[in-house]
């Protein structure tokens, strides 16, 4: 064991000190997770810089400090399953009346199909404003072993998708087998979840209205289990801060800063196109007759977790307490929007990501990329963005998943994966503003948002359980 790998040992566990002391101090925990992200992408640029890419010393240090990064991820993706099930259920069972349900449901897949289907199409504009060419990047960066064996896992994917076809697609979104679907083992694991939660709550919806006394102790346990999980939530989400130090770390550690630096452009064309999606939903909530500017700071703290953490699932909690609490939308629709939107219209992850990188291999195999071939991408994106489960990594899924339907290489795709952590940091961002625009434009169209409760100045006082998160 070197001092060198001794070193960085300490100077890891002295910044978990601190994180730990900041915690003491009462630092808010928007405030923890930026000083991770931040402390994170420093420090494991400077171990590169200083040490050199690849010293072995950085291998073993990279080997130890995954077990806190990727031992983070794990638990999130431990919960992600428990969580939808029991949201989705609950969600609809507590709906007032199925009439109140069908004017919930298709609201918010219709608002997040359309946003969708608007971030294919800012992302195809950003490629061409900033005139990204795949064929250059191809061949400035080359292929290595790590781009190789990517690829090969990659197109392993893309087999598997191209033999189903778009009907299979489709179909393996209902699950024939519920238990298999539970263990989050297929890539639709989690949209089948949530078509399972809203049929299983809509039938006792049906139940509830012919004999309530019969299904009143079911009711009772879901709402308990739900309660339940969110406590498990919780207690993961206070280890943000750590899990983000962790993998900001060893992105910058094991990455080749002059290839990321090869990459630039592609990356501010895509942070611009996220940023201009952000625009658009703020526009939309204008255009309703509501305060983008209300809607920014209310969703402010939401969007920083997700940001840091990359999981639009595990923010589903503080989802549906910023929309209930501080945005004035009613317990259903928030339930529903913040679940919907964790595996149905992502904007940044199956919405701009997916199409930059089509158009992109549309210029490496040499196809015209005309007004047809544009409007089949939208369309297509928009229907693979059913399913794309909201966890790191959704995005690459969602990219394979469109060039598979499109018939085009995914050279890219396994060129581009060694960046696309830090893009998704963004992409997450965006799709739980998504999420939440559906929540707050739903219930306003319907009528049960609470107009005083969202102009309101502050916020109502944070529950007991928020405050055990931040």
């Amino acid at each position: 064991m070197s001092l060198t790998f001794i070193a960085l040992c300490i100077l890891f566990l002295g910044f978990y000190a601190i994180l730990a002391n900041f915690k003491k101090q009462k630092k808010s925990f928007n405030f923890r997770v930026l000083s991770a992200l931040v402390a994170g992408l420093l420090f494991g640029g400077a171990i590169q810089l200083v040490l050199g890419f690849g010293n072995e010393a950085t291998t073993g240090f990279a080997e130890f400090i995954s077990i806190f990064g990727k031992g983070y991820i794990k638990l999130l993706q431990m919960i992600v399953i428990p969580l939808v099930f029991v949201a989705m259920i609950s969600s609809i069972m507590n709906v007032d009346g199925s009439g109140a349900l069908s004017k919930i449901a298709p609201k918010i897949i219709g608002i997040l199909i359309f946003t969708v289907a608007i971030s294919a199409a800012v992302g195809i504009a950003s490629i061409y404003i900033f005139n990204i060419d795949a064929n250059a990047l191809v061949s400035t960066i080359g292929t290595n072993s790590a781009i190789e064996a990517r690829g090969d896992r990659l197109i392993a994917t893309q087999d598997a998708m191209a033999s189903s076809g778009l009907s299979g697609l489709v179909l393996s979104i209902i699950p024939a087998n519920i238990f298999d679907m539970l263990t989050g083992s297929q890539r639709t694991s989690t949209l089948s979840t949530v078509l399972f939660g809203m049929f299983l709550g809509y039938s006792i919806l049906q139940v509830k209205k012919r004999k309530p006394e019969k299904v009143q102790s079911f009711v009772d346990f879901i709402n308990a289990a739900k309660e339940v999980v969110l406590s498990m939530v919780r207690e993961i989400l206070k280890l943000t801060p750590y899990g983000v130090f962790a993998l900001m770390t060893t992105f910058m550690m094991t990455n080749d800063l002059f290839a990321l630096a090869e990459m630039g452009r592609f990356l501010v064309a895509s942070y611009v196109a996220i940023a201009v999606m952000f625009v658009i939903h703020f526009m939309m909530v204008s255009m309703f007759g509501l305060s983008p500017a209300k809607f920014a700071k209310k969703s402010w703290p939401v969007l920083v977790f997700g940001f840091g953490s990359r999981s639009s699932m595990a923010a589903i909690p503080l989802n549906v307490e910023t929309q209930t609490q501080r945005l004035g939308v009613d317990e259903e629709t928030a339930n529903m929007s913040a679940t919907f939107g964790t595996s149905i219209g992502q904007n940044g992850c199956a919405g701009i990501y997916p199409a930059m990188l089509a158009i992109m291999a549309a210029q490496v195999m040499g196809l015209p990329v005309d007004l047809s071939f544009i409007l089949q991408l939208i369309a297509v994106i928009a229907i693979a963005s059913f399913g794309i489960a909201g966890v790191g990594g959704g995005a690459t899924f969602a990219a394979v998943a469109v060039l598979t339907i499109m018939g085009l290489d995914i050279t890219v795709v396994a060129i581009l994966v060694s960046i696309e952590a830090l893009i998704d940091m963004a992409r997450t961002a965006l799709n739980i503003s998504g999420s939440m625009l559906s929540g707050v434009v739903t219930a306003k169209k319907n009528g049960t948002l609470d107009l005083e409760q969202y102009n309101a100045e502050g916020a109502t006082a944070p529950t007991k359980e928020s405050e055990a998160v931040i």
